[in-house]
């Protein structure tokens, strides 16, 4: 998130002590073999003890072989065998909360303490154990990682954490609204090494049993369901050797002993944020005009575009007054922000954020005002936004902080710069952002954002804490830490952002997908109601709940793999989508992998192992979208105007379940080509690719695979145009449909165009079939009254097929031309360059419908 500091150190573990960052490290270890360097002298007297110990002391616990080399470590130990000790750092476990469902729901559970509905069920941030630095590591100790552990974690961080245990907590059942819940959060674990609940889809063109393969090859680890997440070998990962670290670090944890109770010798209060600071002030607005006046200068060809906007009067600009910004940071946070949840509302100051991330947000919402008037009277705001993003990626990229490890507010402006580019522009800059997108990869890349990883310089010691508190030193309060959180939960969701807008735009667009899911080494993000919580002490709050019930975050691709053998991933829908994402990114890659290899002609999976794993995607697909109906978390979010809750770049679940499906066996691209496109991708389209892409489409339409796209494109048309509220099945009747779809109203730039992508799939389908042999009439082409419930007929009645068959598939082109009329209306509202193509395209297909039909 955009913070007030745009390089604000992160502490390595989430005690409050004085950063130690950048201090020179002159204490070195001097026992042989040791390497260790200190950069602070009890730091190395303590390590010491290790290999000089003047006593040891042992547990006296049964069963307890822990040993330590300092008394107070010992009895800081043993507070962990009392039943009414809960580890500062660590969820309770999931065998202990186990053993607690099986009590009387309101046994142990008084009012006082029971959560309220509205903080229940939520995710905490990624948590670890105990960082016991000074514990004596003999050749008997047990060090290695638990397999809990083994699950959740990393293997490059977990496997330098010393060995502890979760103690037994006071037993409390879930109260009856977490237990109706489990079905979308859930408690119990969500490993991958758990297997019996997961299905074997086998021979799936891979070697389950060939553990080399498995071990180097990310496809056969994630398909084979036998395997774990240690059984993958992170050293075939080449950017997991170059990669430098990072400022963010995902191990965050909550201080709860010095958040409670508060030293009077504290020096540092909990900072206050002004109530006004989330509105843009006069300076502020002063210096955005100051950029935008250089931008402009830049850009003249944008001037009679605005000519009311910058209508100067005693030279200021009474257009571009703070009210206006005002209004197009409200409707960045109001329509924007849930598209790409990377920017951390409650802790971002508008006031004091890097000048051009707050440039680019304005410019988003400057753009969504634009695309939903209907009035004309803010036609103006979408040329001001093109004039301030036409030139302000150079300005970001030459920033200090756009190296690696890049700073935070340069990966979030990036990635809103390419949102804008790609989704509410011109056809230019639409390009522009393809041809970026790698580099800004490769800028995540070359950081550790797609791991987590945090470097320190001490191992963080907790009785340091209360030394710096009595000393007067520096601690953090409790926005400081909440600051700090933000910060990696914001990193996080914009790798995963990325990510999601990565594989959404080349299933789409028919871009190439240039991330993949393996390089993500990532908790999933947390939930809804932490990130949107207002303050710190209600983020405490519900952590507090979610420690209580042992709710936990899940890995990113524990999940993946969990989804893809038809098991639950108990997550919020954020995490959902992303994961739906995931496993399309996986389908993309495999079927682009065998292209490849059919072009180098070399030897590729059989049809069998092609057509099985398609069958394993398609179904984990179903199985993802029967979970996410059952959390109801889809209830209303498909109705345009509904801001719903953030999902991320796509809005509706729905509608990204069909997309995964239709863009698995319908290309764009052939199909833009097959329509008489003459330039795609940037190039010109010859008679040549024409000719070629018309024999493929030839094909395409005789296979079995292509009518289940088409009837997806079916099934997604009807639940955007027809039915957006499909728990209300009363609420309309196909003869008279009362709410007609509006591009003004749509919060979601990504579905007009998908909405698109399935009418050319279907017209492409009917048009590659042929001529019927008796031929077939078509009505004029004029939107006339009925034509919308006519073309909500025609939806209806193929939508709700289970199969569409060859006999039902020669009969698609009897409402096709009312389809495309109402598809063709529909898109003339659209503002951005792309989407007025698409209807220019539709009106060819309309046309060359026509000329086969005589």
């Amino acid at each position: 998130m955009a913070s007030t500091q745009s390089h604000s150190s992160n502490s390595p573990g989430g005690y409050k002590r004085a950063s130690r960052k950048g201090a020179p490290r002159r204490f070195v270890c001097e026992h042989a073999g040791c390497d260790k360097i200190y950069s602070r002298a009890e730091h190395l007297q303590r390590h010491q003890l290790n290999h000089n110990p003047k006593e040891i002391f042992r547990c006296d616990v049964p069963d307890c072989d822990q040993k330590f080399v300092r008394l107070d470590l010992l009895a800081r130990h043993k507070k962990r065998h009392t039943a009414s000790y809960t580890p500062r750092n660590r969820v309770p476990s999931f065998s202990t909360l186990e053993h607690q469902t099986k009590r009387s729901p309101d046994e142990g559970l008084s009012n006082e303490v029971r959560p309220r509905p509205s903080a229940l069920p939520h995710y905490p941030p990624p948590s670890g154990g105990p960082h016991d630095a000074a514990i004596l590591l003999t050749p008997e100790s047990n060090t290695a990682a638990t397999p809990a552990a083994a699950a959740q974690g990393f293997p490059n961080r977990t496997t330098h954490l010393p060995p502890w245990t979760a103690s037994p907590v006071q037993e409390r059942a879930p109260p009856p609204l977490l237990r109706e819940k489990s079905s979308y959060y859930g408690s119990e674990p969500t490993g991958i090494g758990e297997q019996p609940n997961m299905l074997a889809f086998s021979n799936v063109g891979y070697a389950p049993n060939d553990q080399h393969m498995v071990q180097e090859n990310f496809a056969a680890w994630l398909f084979d369901p036998q395997t774990t997440y240690n059984d993958f070998s992170l050293s075939s990962i080449p950017f997991l050797e170059a990669g430098l670290e990072s400022t963010f670090n995902s191990n965050i944890q909550y201080d709860y002993d010095s958040l409670n109770s508060r030293s009077p010798l504290d020096p540092t209060p909990p900072r206050q944020m002004e109530q006004s600071d989330d509105l843009i002030s006069e300076l502020r607005r002063q210096e955005l005009l100051q950029w935008f006046q250089t931008f402009r200068n830049k850009q003249p060809r944008y001037e009679p575009l605005i000519r009311n906007l910058v209508h100067e009067n005693a030279g200021d600009f009474p257009a571009l007054n703070v009210e206006m910004m005002r209004d197009c940071l409200r409707e960045f946070w109001e329509r924007v922000s849930p598209r790409l949840p990377i920017v951390h509302q409650h802790t971002f100051s508008a006031n004091r954020c890097p000048i051009f991330l707050l440039l680019v947000m304005v410019s988003l919402g400057a753009a969504s005002l634009a695309n939903k008037d209907a009035t004309g009277q803010l036609s103006e705001y979408g040329a001001f936004a093109d004039v301030i993003v036409s030139s302000v990626r150079w300005e970001i990229l030459t920033a200090d902080d756009s190296v690696p490890p890049v700073g935070l507010w340069v990966a979030q402006a990036l990635l809103l710069l390419e949102f804008y580019e790609k989704m509410y522009s011109s056809r230019r800059f639409h390009e522009r952002a393809h041809i970026y997108h790698p580099a800004f990869l490769t800028l995540l890349r070359r950081g550790s954002p797609l791991i987590g990883r945090g470097g320190s310089e001490s191992p963080p010691e907790a009785d340091t804490m209360g030394a710096d508190r009595q000393s007067g030193g520096l601690i953090l309060d409790s926005r400081t830490w909440w600051i700090r959180w933000a910060d990696t939960e914001s990193m996080h969701r914009v790798v995963f952002a990325a990510f999601m807008l990565d594989i959404v735009h080349a299933a789409m667009f028919g871009h190439a997908a240039d991330m993949a899911a393996h390089e993500i080494r990532l908790p999933l993000p947390c939930d809804d109601n932490l990130w949107t919580a207002s303050s710190p002490d209600l983020v405490r709050q519900l952590d507090s709940n979610f420690r209580m019930y042992g709710v936990k975050q899940v890995s990113f691709l524990d999940g993946l793999k969990s989804a893809l053998h038809g098991k639950e991933v108990k997550t919020h829908s954020f995490g959902r989508m992303i994961i739906l994402c995931g496993l399309l990114s996986v389908g993309w890659h495999l079927s682009r992998r065998e292209t490849h290899l059919k072009w180098l002609d070399m030897r590729t999976p059989s049809a069998d192992a092609q057509e099985n794993w398609r069958k394993t995607l398609l179904r984990a697909f179903d199985r993802w979208k029967d979970s996410f109906d059952i959390a109801k978390s889809d209830a209303v979010t498909d109705a345009p105007g509904q801001r719903g809750v953030p999902n991320g770049p796509i809005n509706s679940a729905s509608v990204l379940y069909h997309l995964a499906h239709i863009s698995l066996h319908a290309d764009i691209v052939d199909c833009q080509v097959y329509s008489g496109a003459r330039r795609l991708l940037g190039r010109k389209v010859s008679s040549r690719d024409y000719t070629n892409a018309t024999k493929r489409m030839s094909a395409w339409a005789k296979q079995a695979s292509t009518r289940h796209a088409v009837l997806h494109a079916f099934k997604l048309l009807h639940r955007v145009l027809v039915d957006p509220h499909p728990k209300r099945r009363n609420s309309h009747t196909l003869d008279t449909v009362t709410v007609h779809y509006s591009i003004r109203n749509e919060p979601d730039p990504h579905r007009p165009w998908i909405m698109f992508y399935a009418t050319l799939t279907i017209w492409a389908f009917v048009q590659a079939l042929g001529r019927q042999p008796n031929g077939y009439a078509l009505r004029p082409p004029h939107l006339g009254q009925g034509t919308y419930a006519r073309m909500a007929q025609y939806l209806s009645s193929v939508a709700e097929l289970h199969e569409l068959s060859e006999q039902d598939a020669m009969m698609l082109h009897e409402g096709l031309p009312e389809l495309l009329d109402v598809m063709e209306n529909i898109l003339r509202d659209a503002r951005t360059e792309l989407l007025a193509e698409a209807r220019e395209r539709l009106k060819v297909c309309r046309e060359m419908l026509v000329s086969q039909g005589r």
